[in-house]
């Protein structure tokens, strides 16, 4: 058998790609609906503030956190009773295992699921938690999905191919259906890109029932496959890239799904790309004001809003789907951090002081008075030029604002005119605050 033949996967072949149609998501709706959740689709809190009447589809509220398991609960339904007692195998870097274990577990499916080593072990737990047998295998998704491969053959396992199965597409659909009665005014859909599949299935539902209203993909611009396979006429492949990415896991894919791509690409209005600080601040913009907790993935939809990239869409009604709310907590905790620097929230600085009693605490308080909390500072009285008896603090101050921040900016320059540098965005474009002129001597 040649590797070819070993790799060949009849349900995502590039030479006779499937094509989704609606009675197909129809059908698939009809099939599932009694097993998931019915997500909401709420309006925003921050209508006016934003210039866009934006609503979300919350499908982050499904049991497995995540929009995936609509499609891999369809594939399951649709396997011969034969295969089912056998067992499944997939590759995966989180989402679609959760959502394929948490059924395979109702359905007593035996299920392997193998998973690149970077996978966080909150995933890897979760899957274990839901019956899933793990099999840590590489550093890529590429990596575990040859190694799937392999498993389905020795084992007689049947693979599925969560992201790119013509079942599971059609189960990805029933998002929008369900979208459509619930916000029938909508004039255009802003949908996560991660392999393409959801894409690809919203803009076939929408485009038959209601072909005037806009469907947008969005991607991370650190990822871009659709945008690049767009350009390229075909699926491109990106073997390099690593499972993990600064907003969210789900977001790091190495591939385009053939079937994908097959029918987002004359279906899809646009594909925008955002970039890693937009989906950071989205993140925390849906933490702090809508209290929902998202992965990257999911936030791609509002960072666009939020990064200016849809300006035709103002005074429109816009739905935001929200696929995804699996995020490690480490991840997360390390996203909003990053969402409150780019916005200016989040200053660091270092500057000099002398190694006198009260020089010190003098700085505290100097930040403190203008209701600025200290996160973290270090005193470093060694690696420093010049006096010996000068030390060198580096601080992190949260502010309330970016005004707040550059408040802070003029208070500590005006203080240490000589010493103070500020070393974050986007407070060291400039030796000196802008709006203090220092005074010459």
């Amino acid at each position: 058998m040649t590797r070819r033949n070993e790799d060949f996967d009849e349900f995502s072949d590039p030479d006779n790609p499937r094509i989704l149609n609606y009675d197909d998501v129809v059908q698939a709706a009809n099939s599932i609906k009694p097993y998931i959740i019915q997500t909401p689709c709420m309006a925003a809190h921050t209508q006016r503030e934003l210039g866009i009447y934006i609503h979300y589809k919350l499908d982050f509220l499904q049991h497995s956190g995540c929009f995936k398991e609509r499609g891999a609960l369809y594939a399951l339904q649709k396997l011969p009773a034969d295969k089912k007692k056998i067992g499944v195998v997939i590759a995966a870097t989180g989402n679609e295992a959760v959502g394929l274990c948490y059924h395979t577990k109702k359905m007593n499916i035996p299920t392997t699921v193998v998973v690149p080593v970077t996978l966080p072990l909150s995933k890897i737990h979760r899957i274990n938690t839901l019956g899933g047998k793990t099999v840590l295998h590489g550093s890529t998704f590429a990596e575990a999905l040859k190694q799937a491969r392999v498993l389905a053959r020795e084992r007689g396992l049947t693979y599925i191919n969560v992201r790119d199965h013509p079942d599971a597409l059609a189960g990805f659909g029933t998002v929008a259906l369900e979208l459509l009665d619930q916000a029938p005014f909508a004039d255009a859909i802003l949908v996560p890109i991660g392999t393409g599949a959801l894409a690809a299935a919203v803009a076939t539902v929408i485009k038959q029932k209601k072909p005037s209203c806009l469907v947008y993909g969005v991607e991370s611009e650190n990822i871009g496959l659709l945008t690049k396979s767009l350009d390229n006429g075909e699926p491109v492949c990106n073997p390099q890239t690593a499972v993990g990415s600064l907003a969210g896991n789900a977001l790091s894919v190495n591939v385009i799904g053939v079937n994908a791509f097959a029918n987002a690409r004359p279906l899809l209005d646009k594909v925008l790309l955002v970039k890693e600080d937009w989906i950071a601040r989205a993140m925390l913009h849906l933490s702090e004001r809508e209290k929902f907790i998202v992965e990257g993935t999911a936030a791609c939809t509002l960072a666009a809003v939020l990064g200016g990239l849809v300006p035709e869409l103002k005074q429109k009604n816009v739905v935001c789907i929200l696929t995804g709310g699996n995020i490690d907590s480490l991840m997360l905790n390390r996203s909003l951090q990053r969402g409150l620097a780019a916005e200016g929230r989040l200053v660091k600085f270092r500057v000099g002081v002398y190694n006198r009693q009260g020089a010190k605490s003098d700085l505290m308080n100097l930040i403190a008075s203008g209701g600025f909390n200290v996160i973290t500072h270090f005193i470093d009285n060694y690696w420093t030029e010049g006096d010996t008896y000068r030390a060198e603090m580096k601080i992190v101050v949260e502010s309330k604002n970016l005004e707040h921040s550059l408040q802070l900016k003029r208070i500590i320059e005006r203080a240490y005119p000589e010493s103070a540098i500020f070393e974050s965005e986007p407070f060291n474009d400039k030796r000196t605050c802008p709006c203090y002129v220092k005074k010459s001597k």
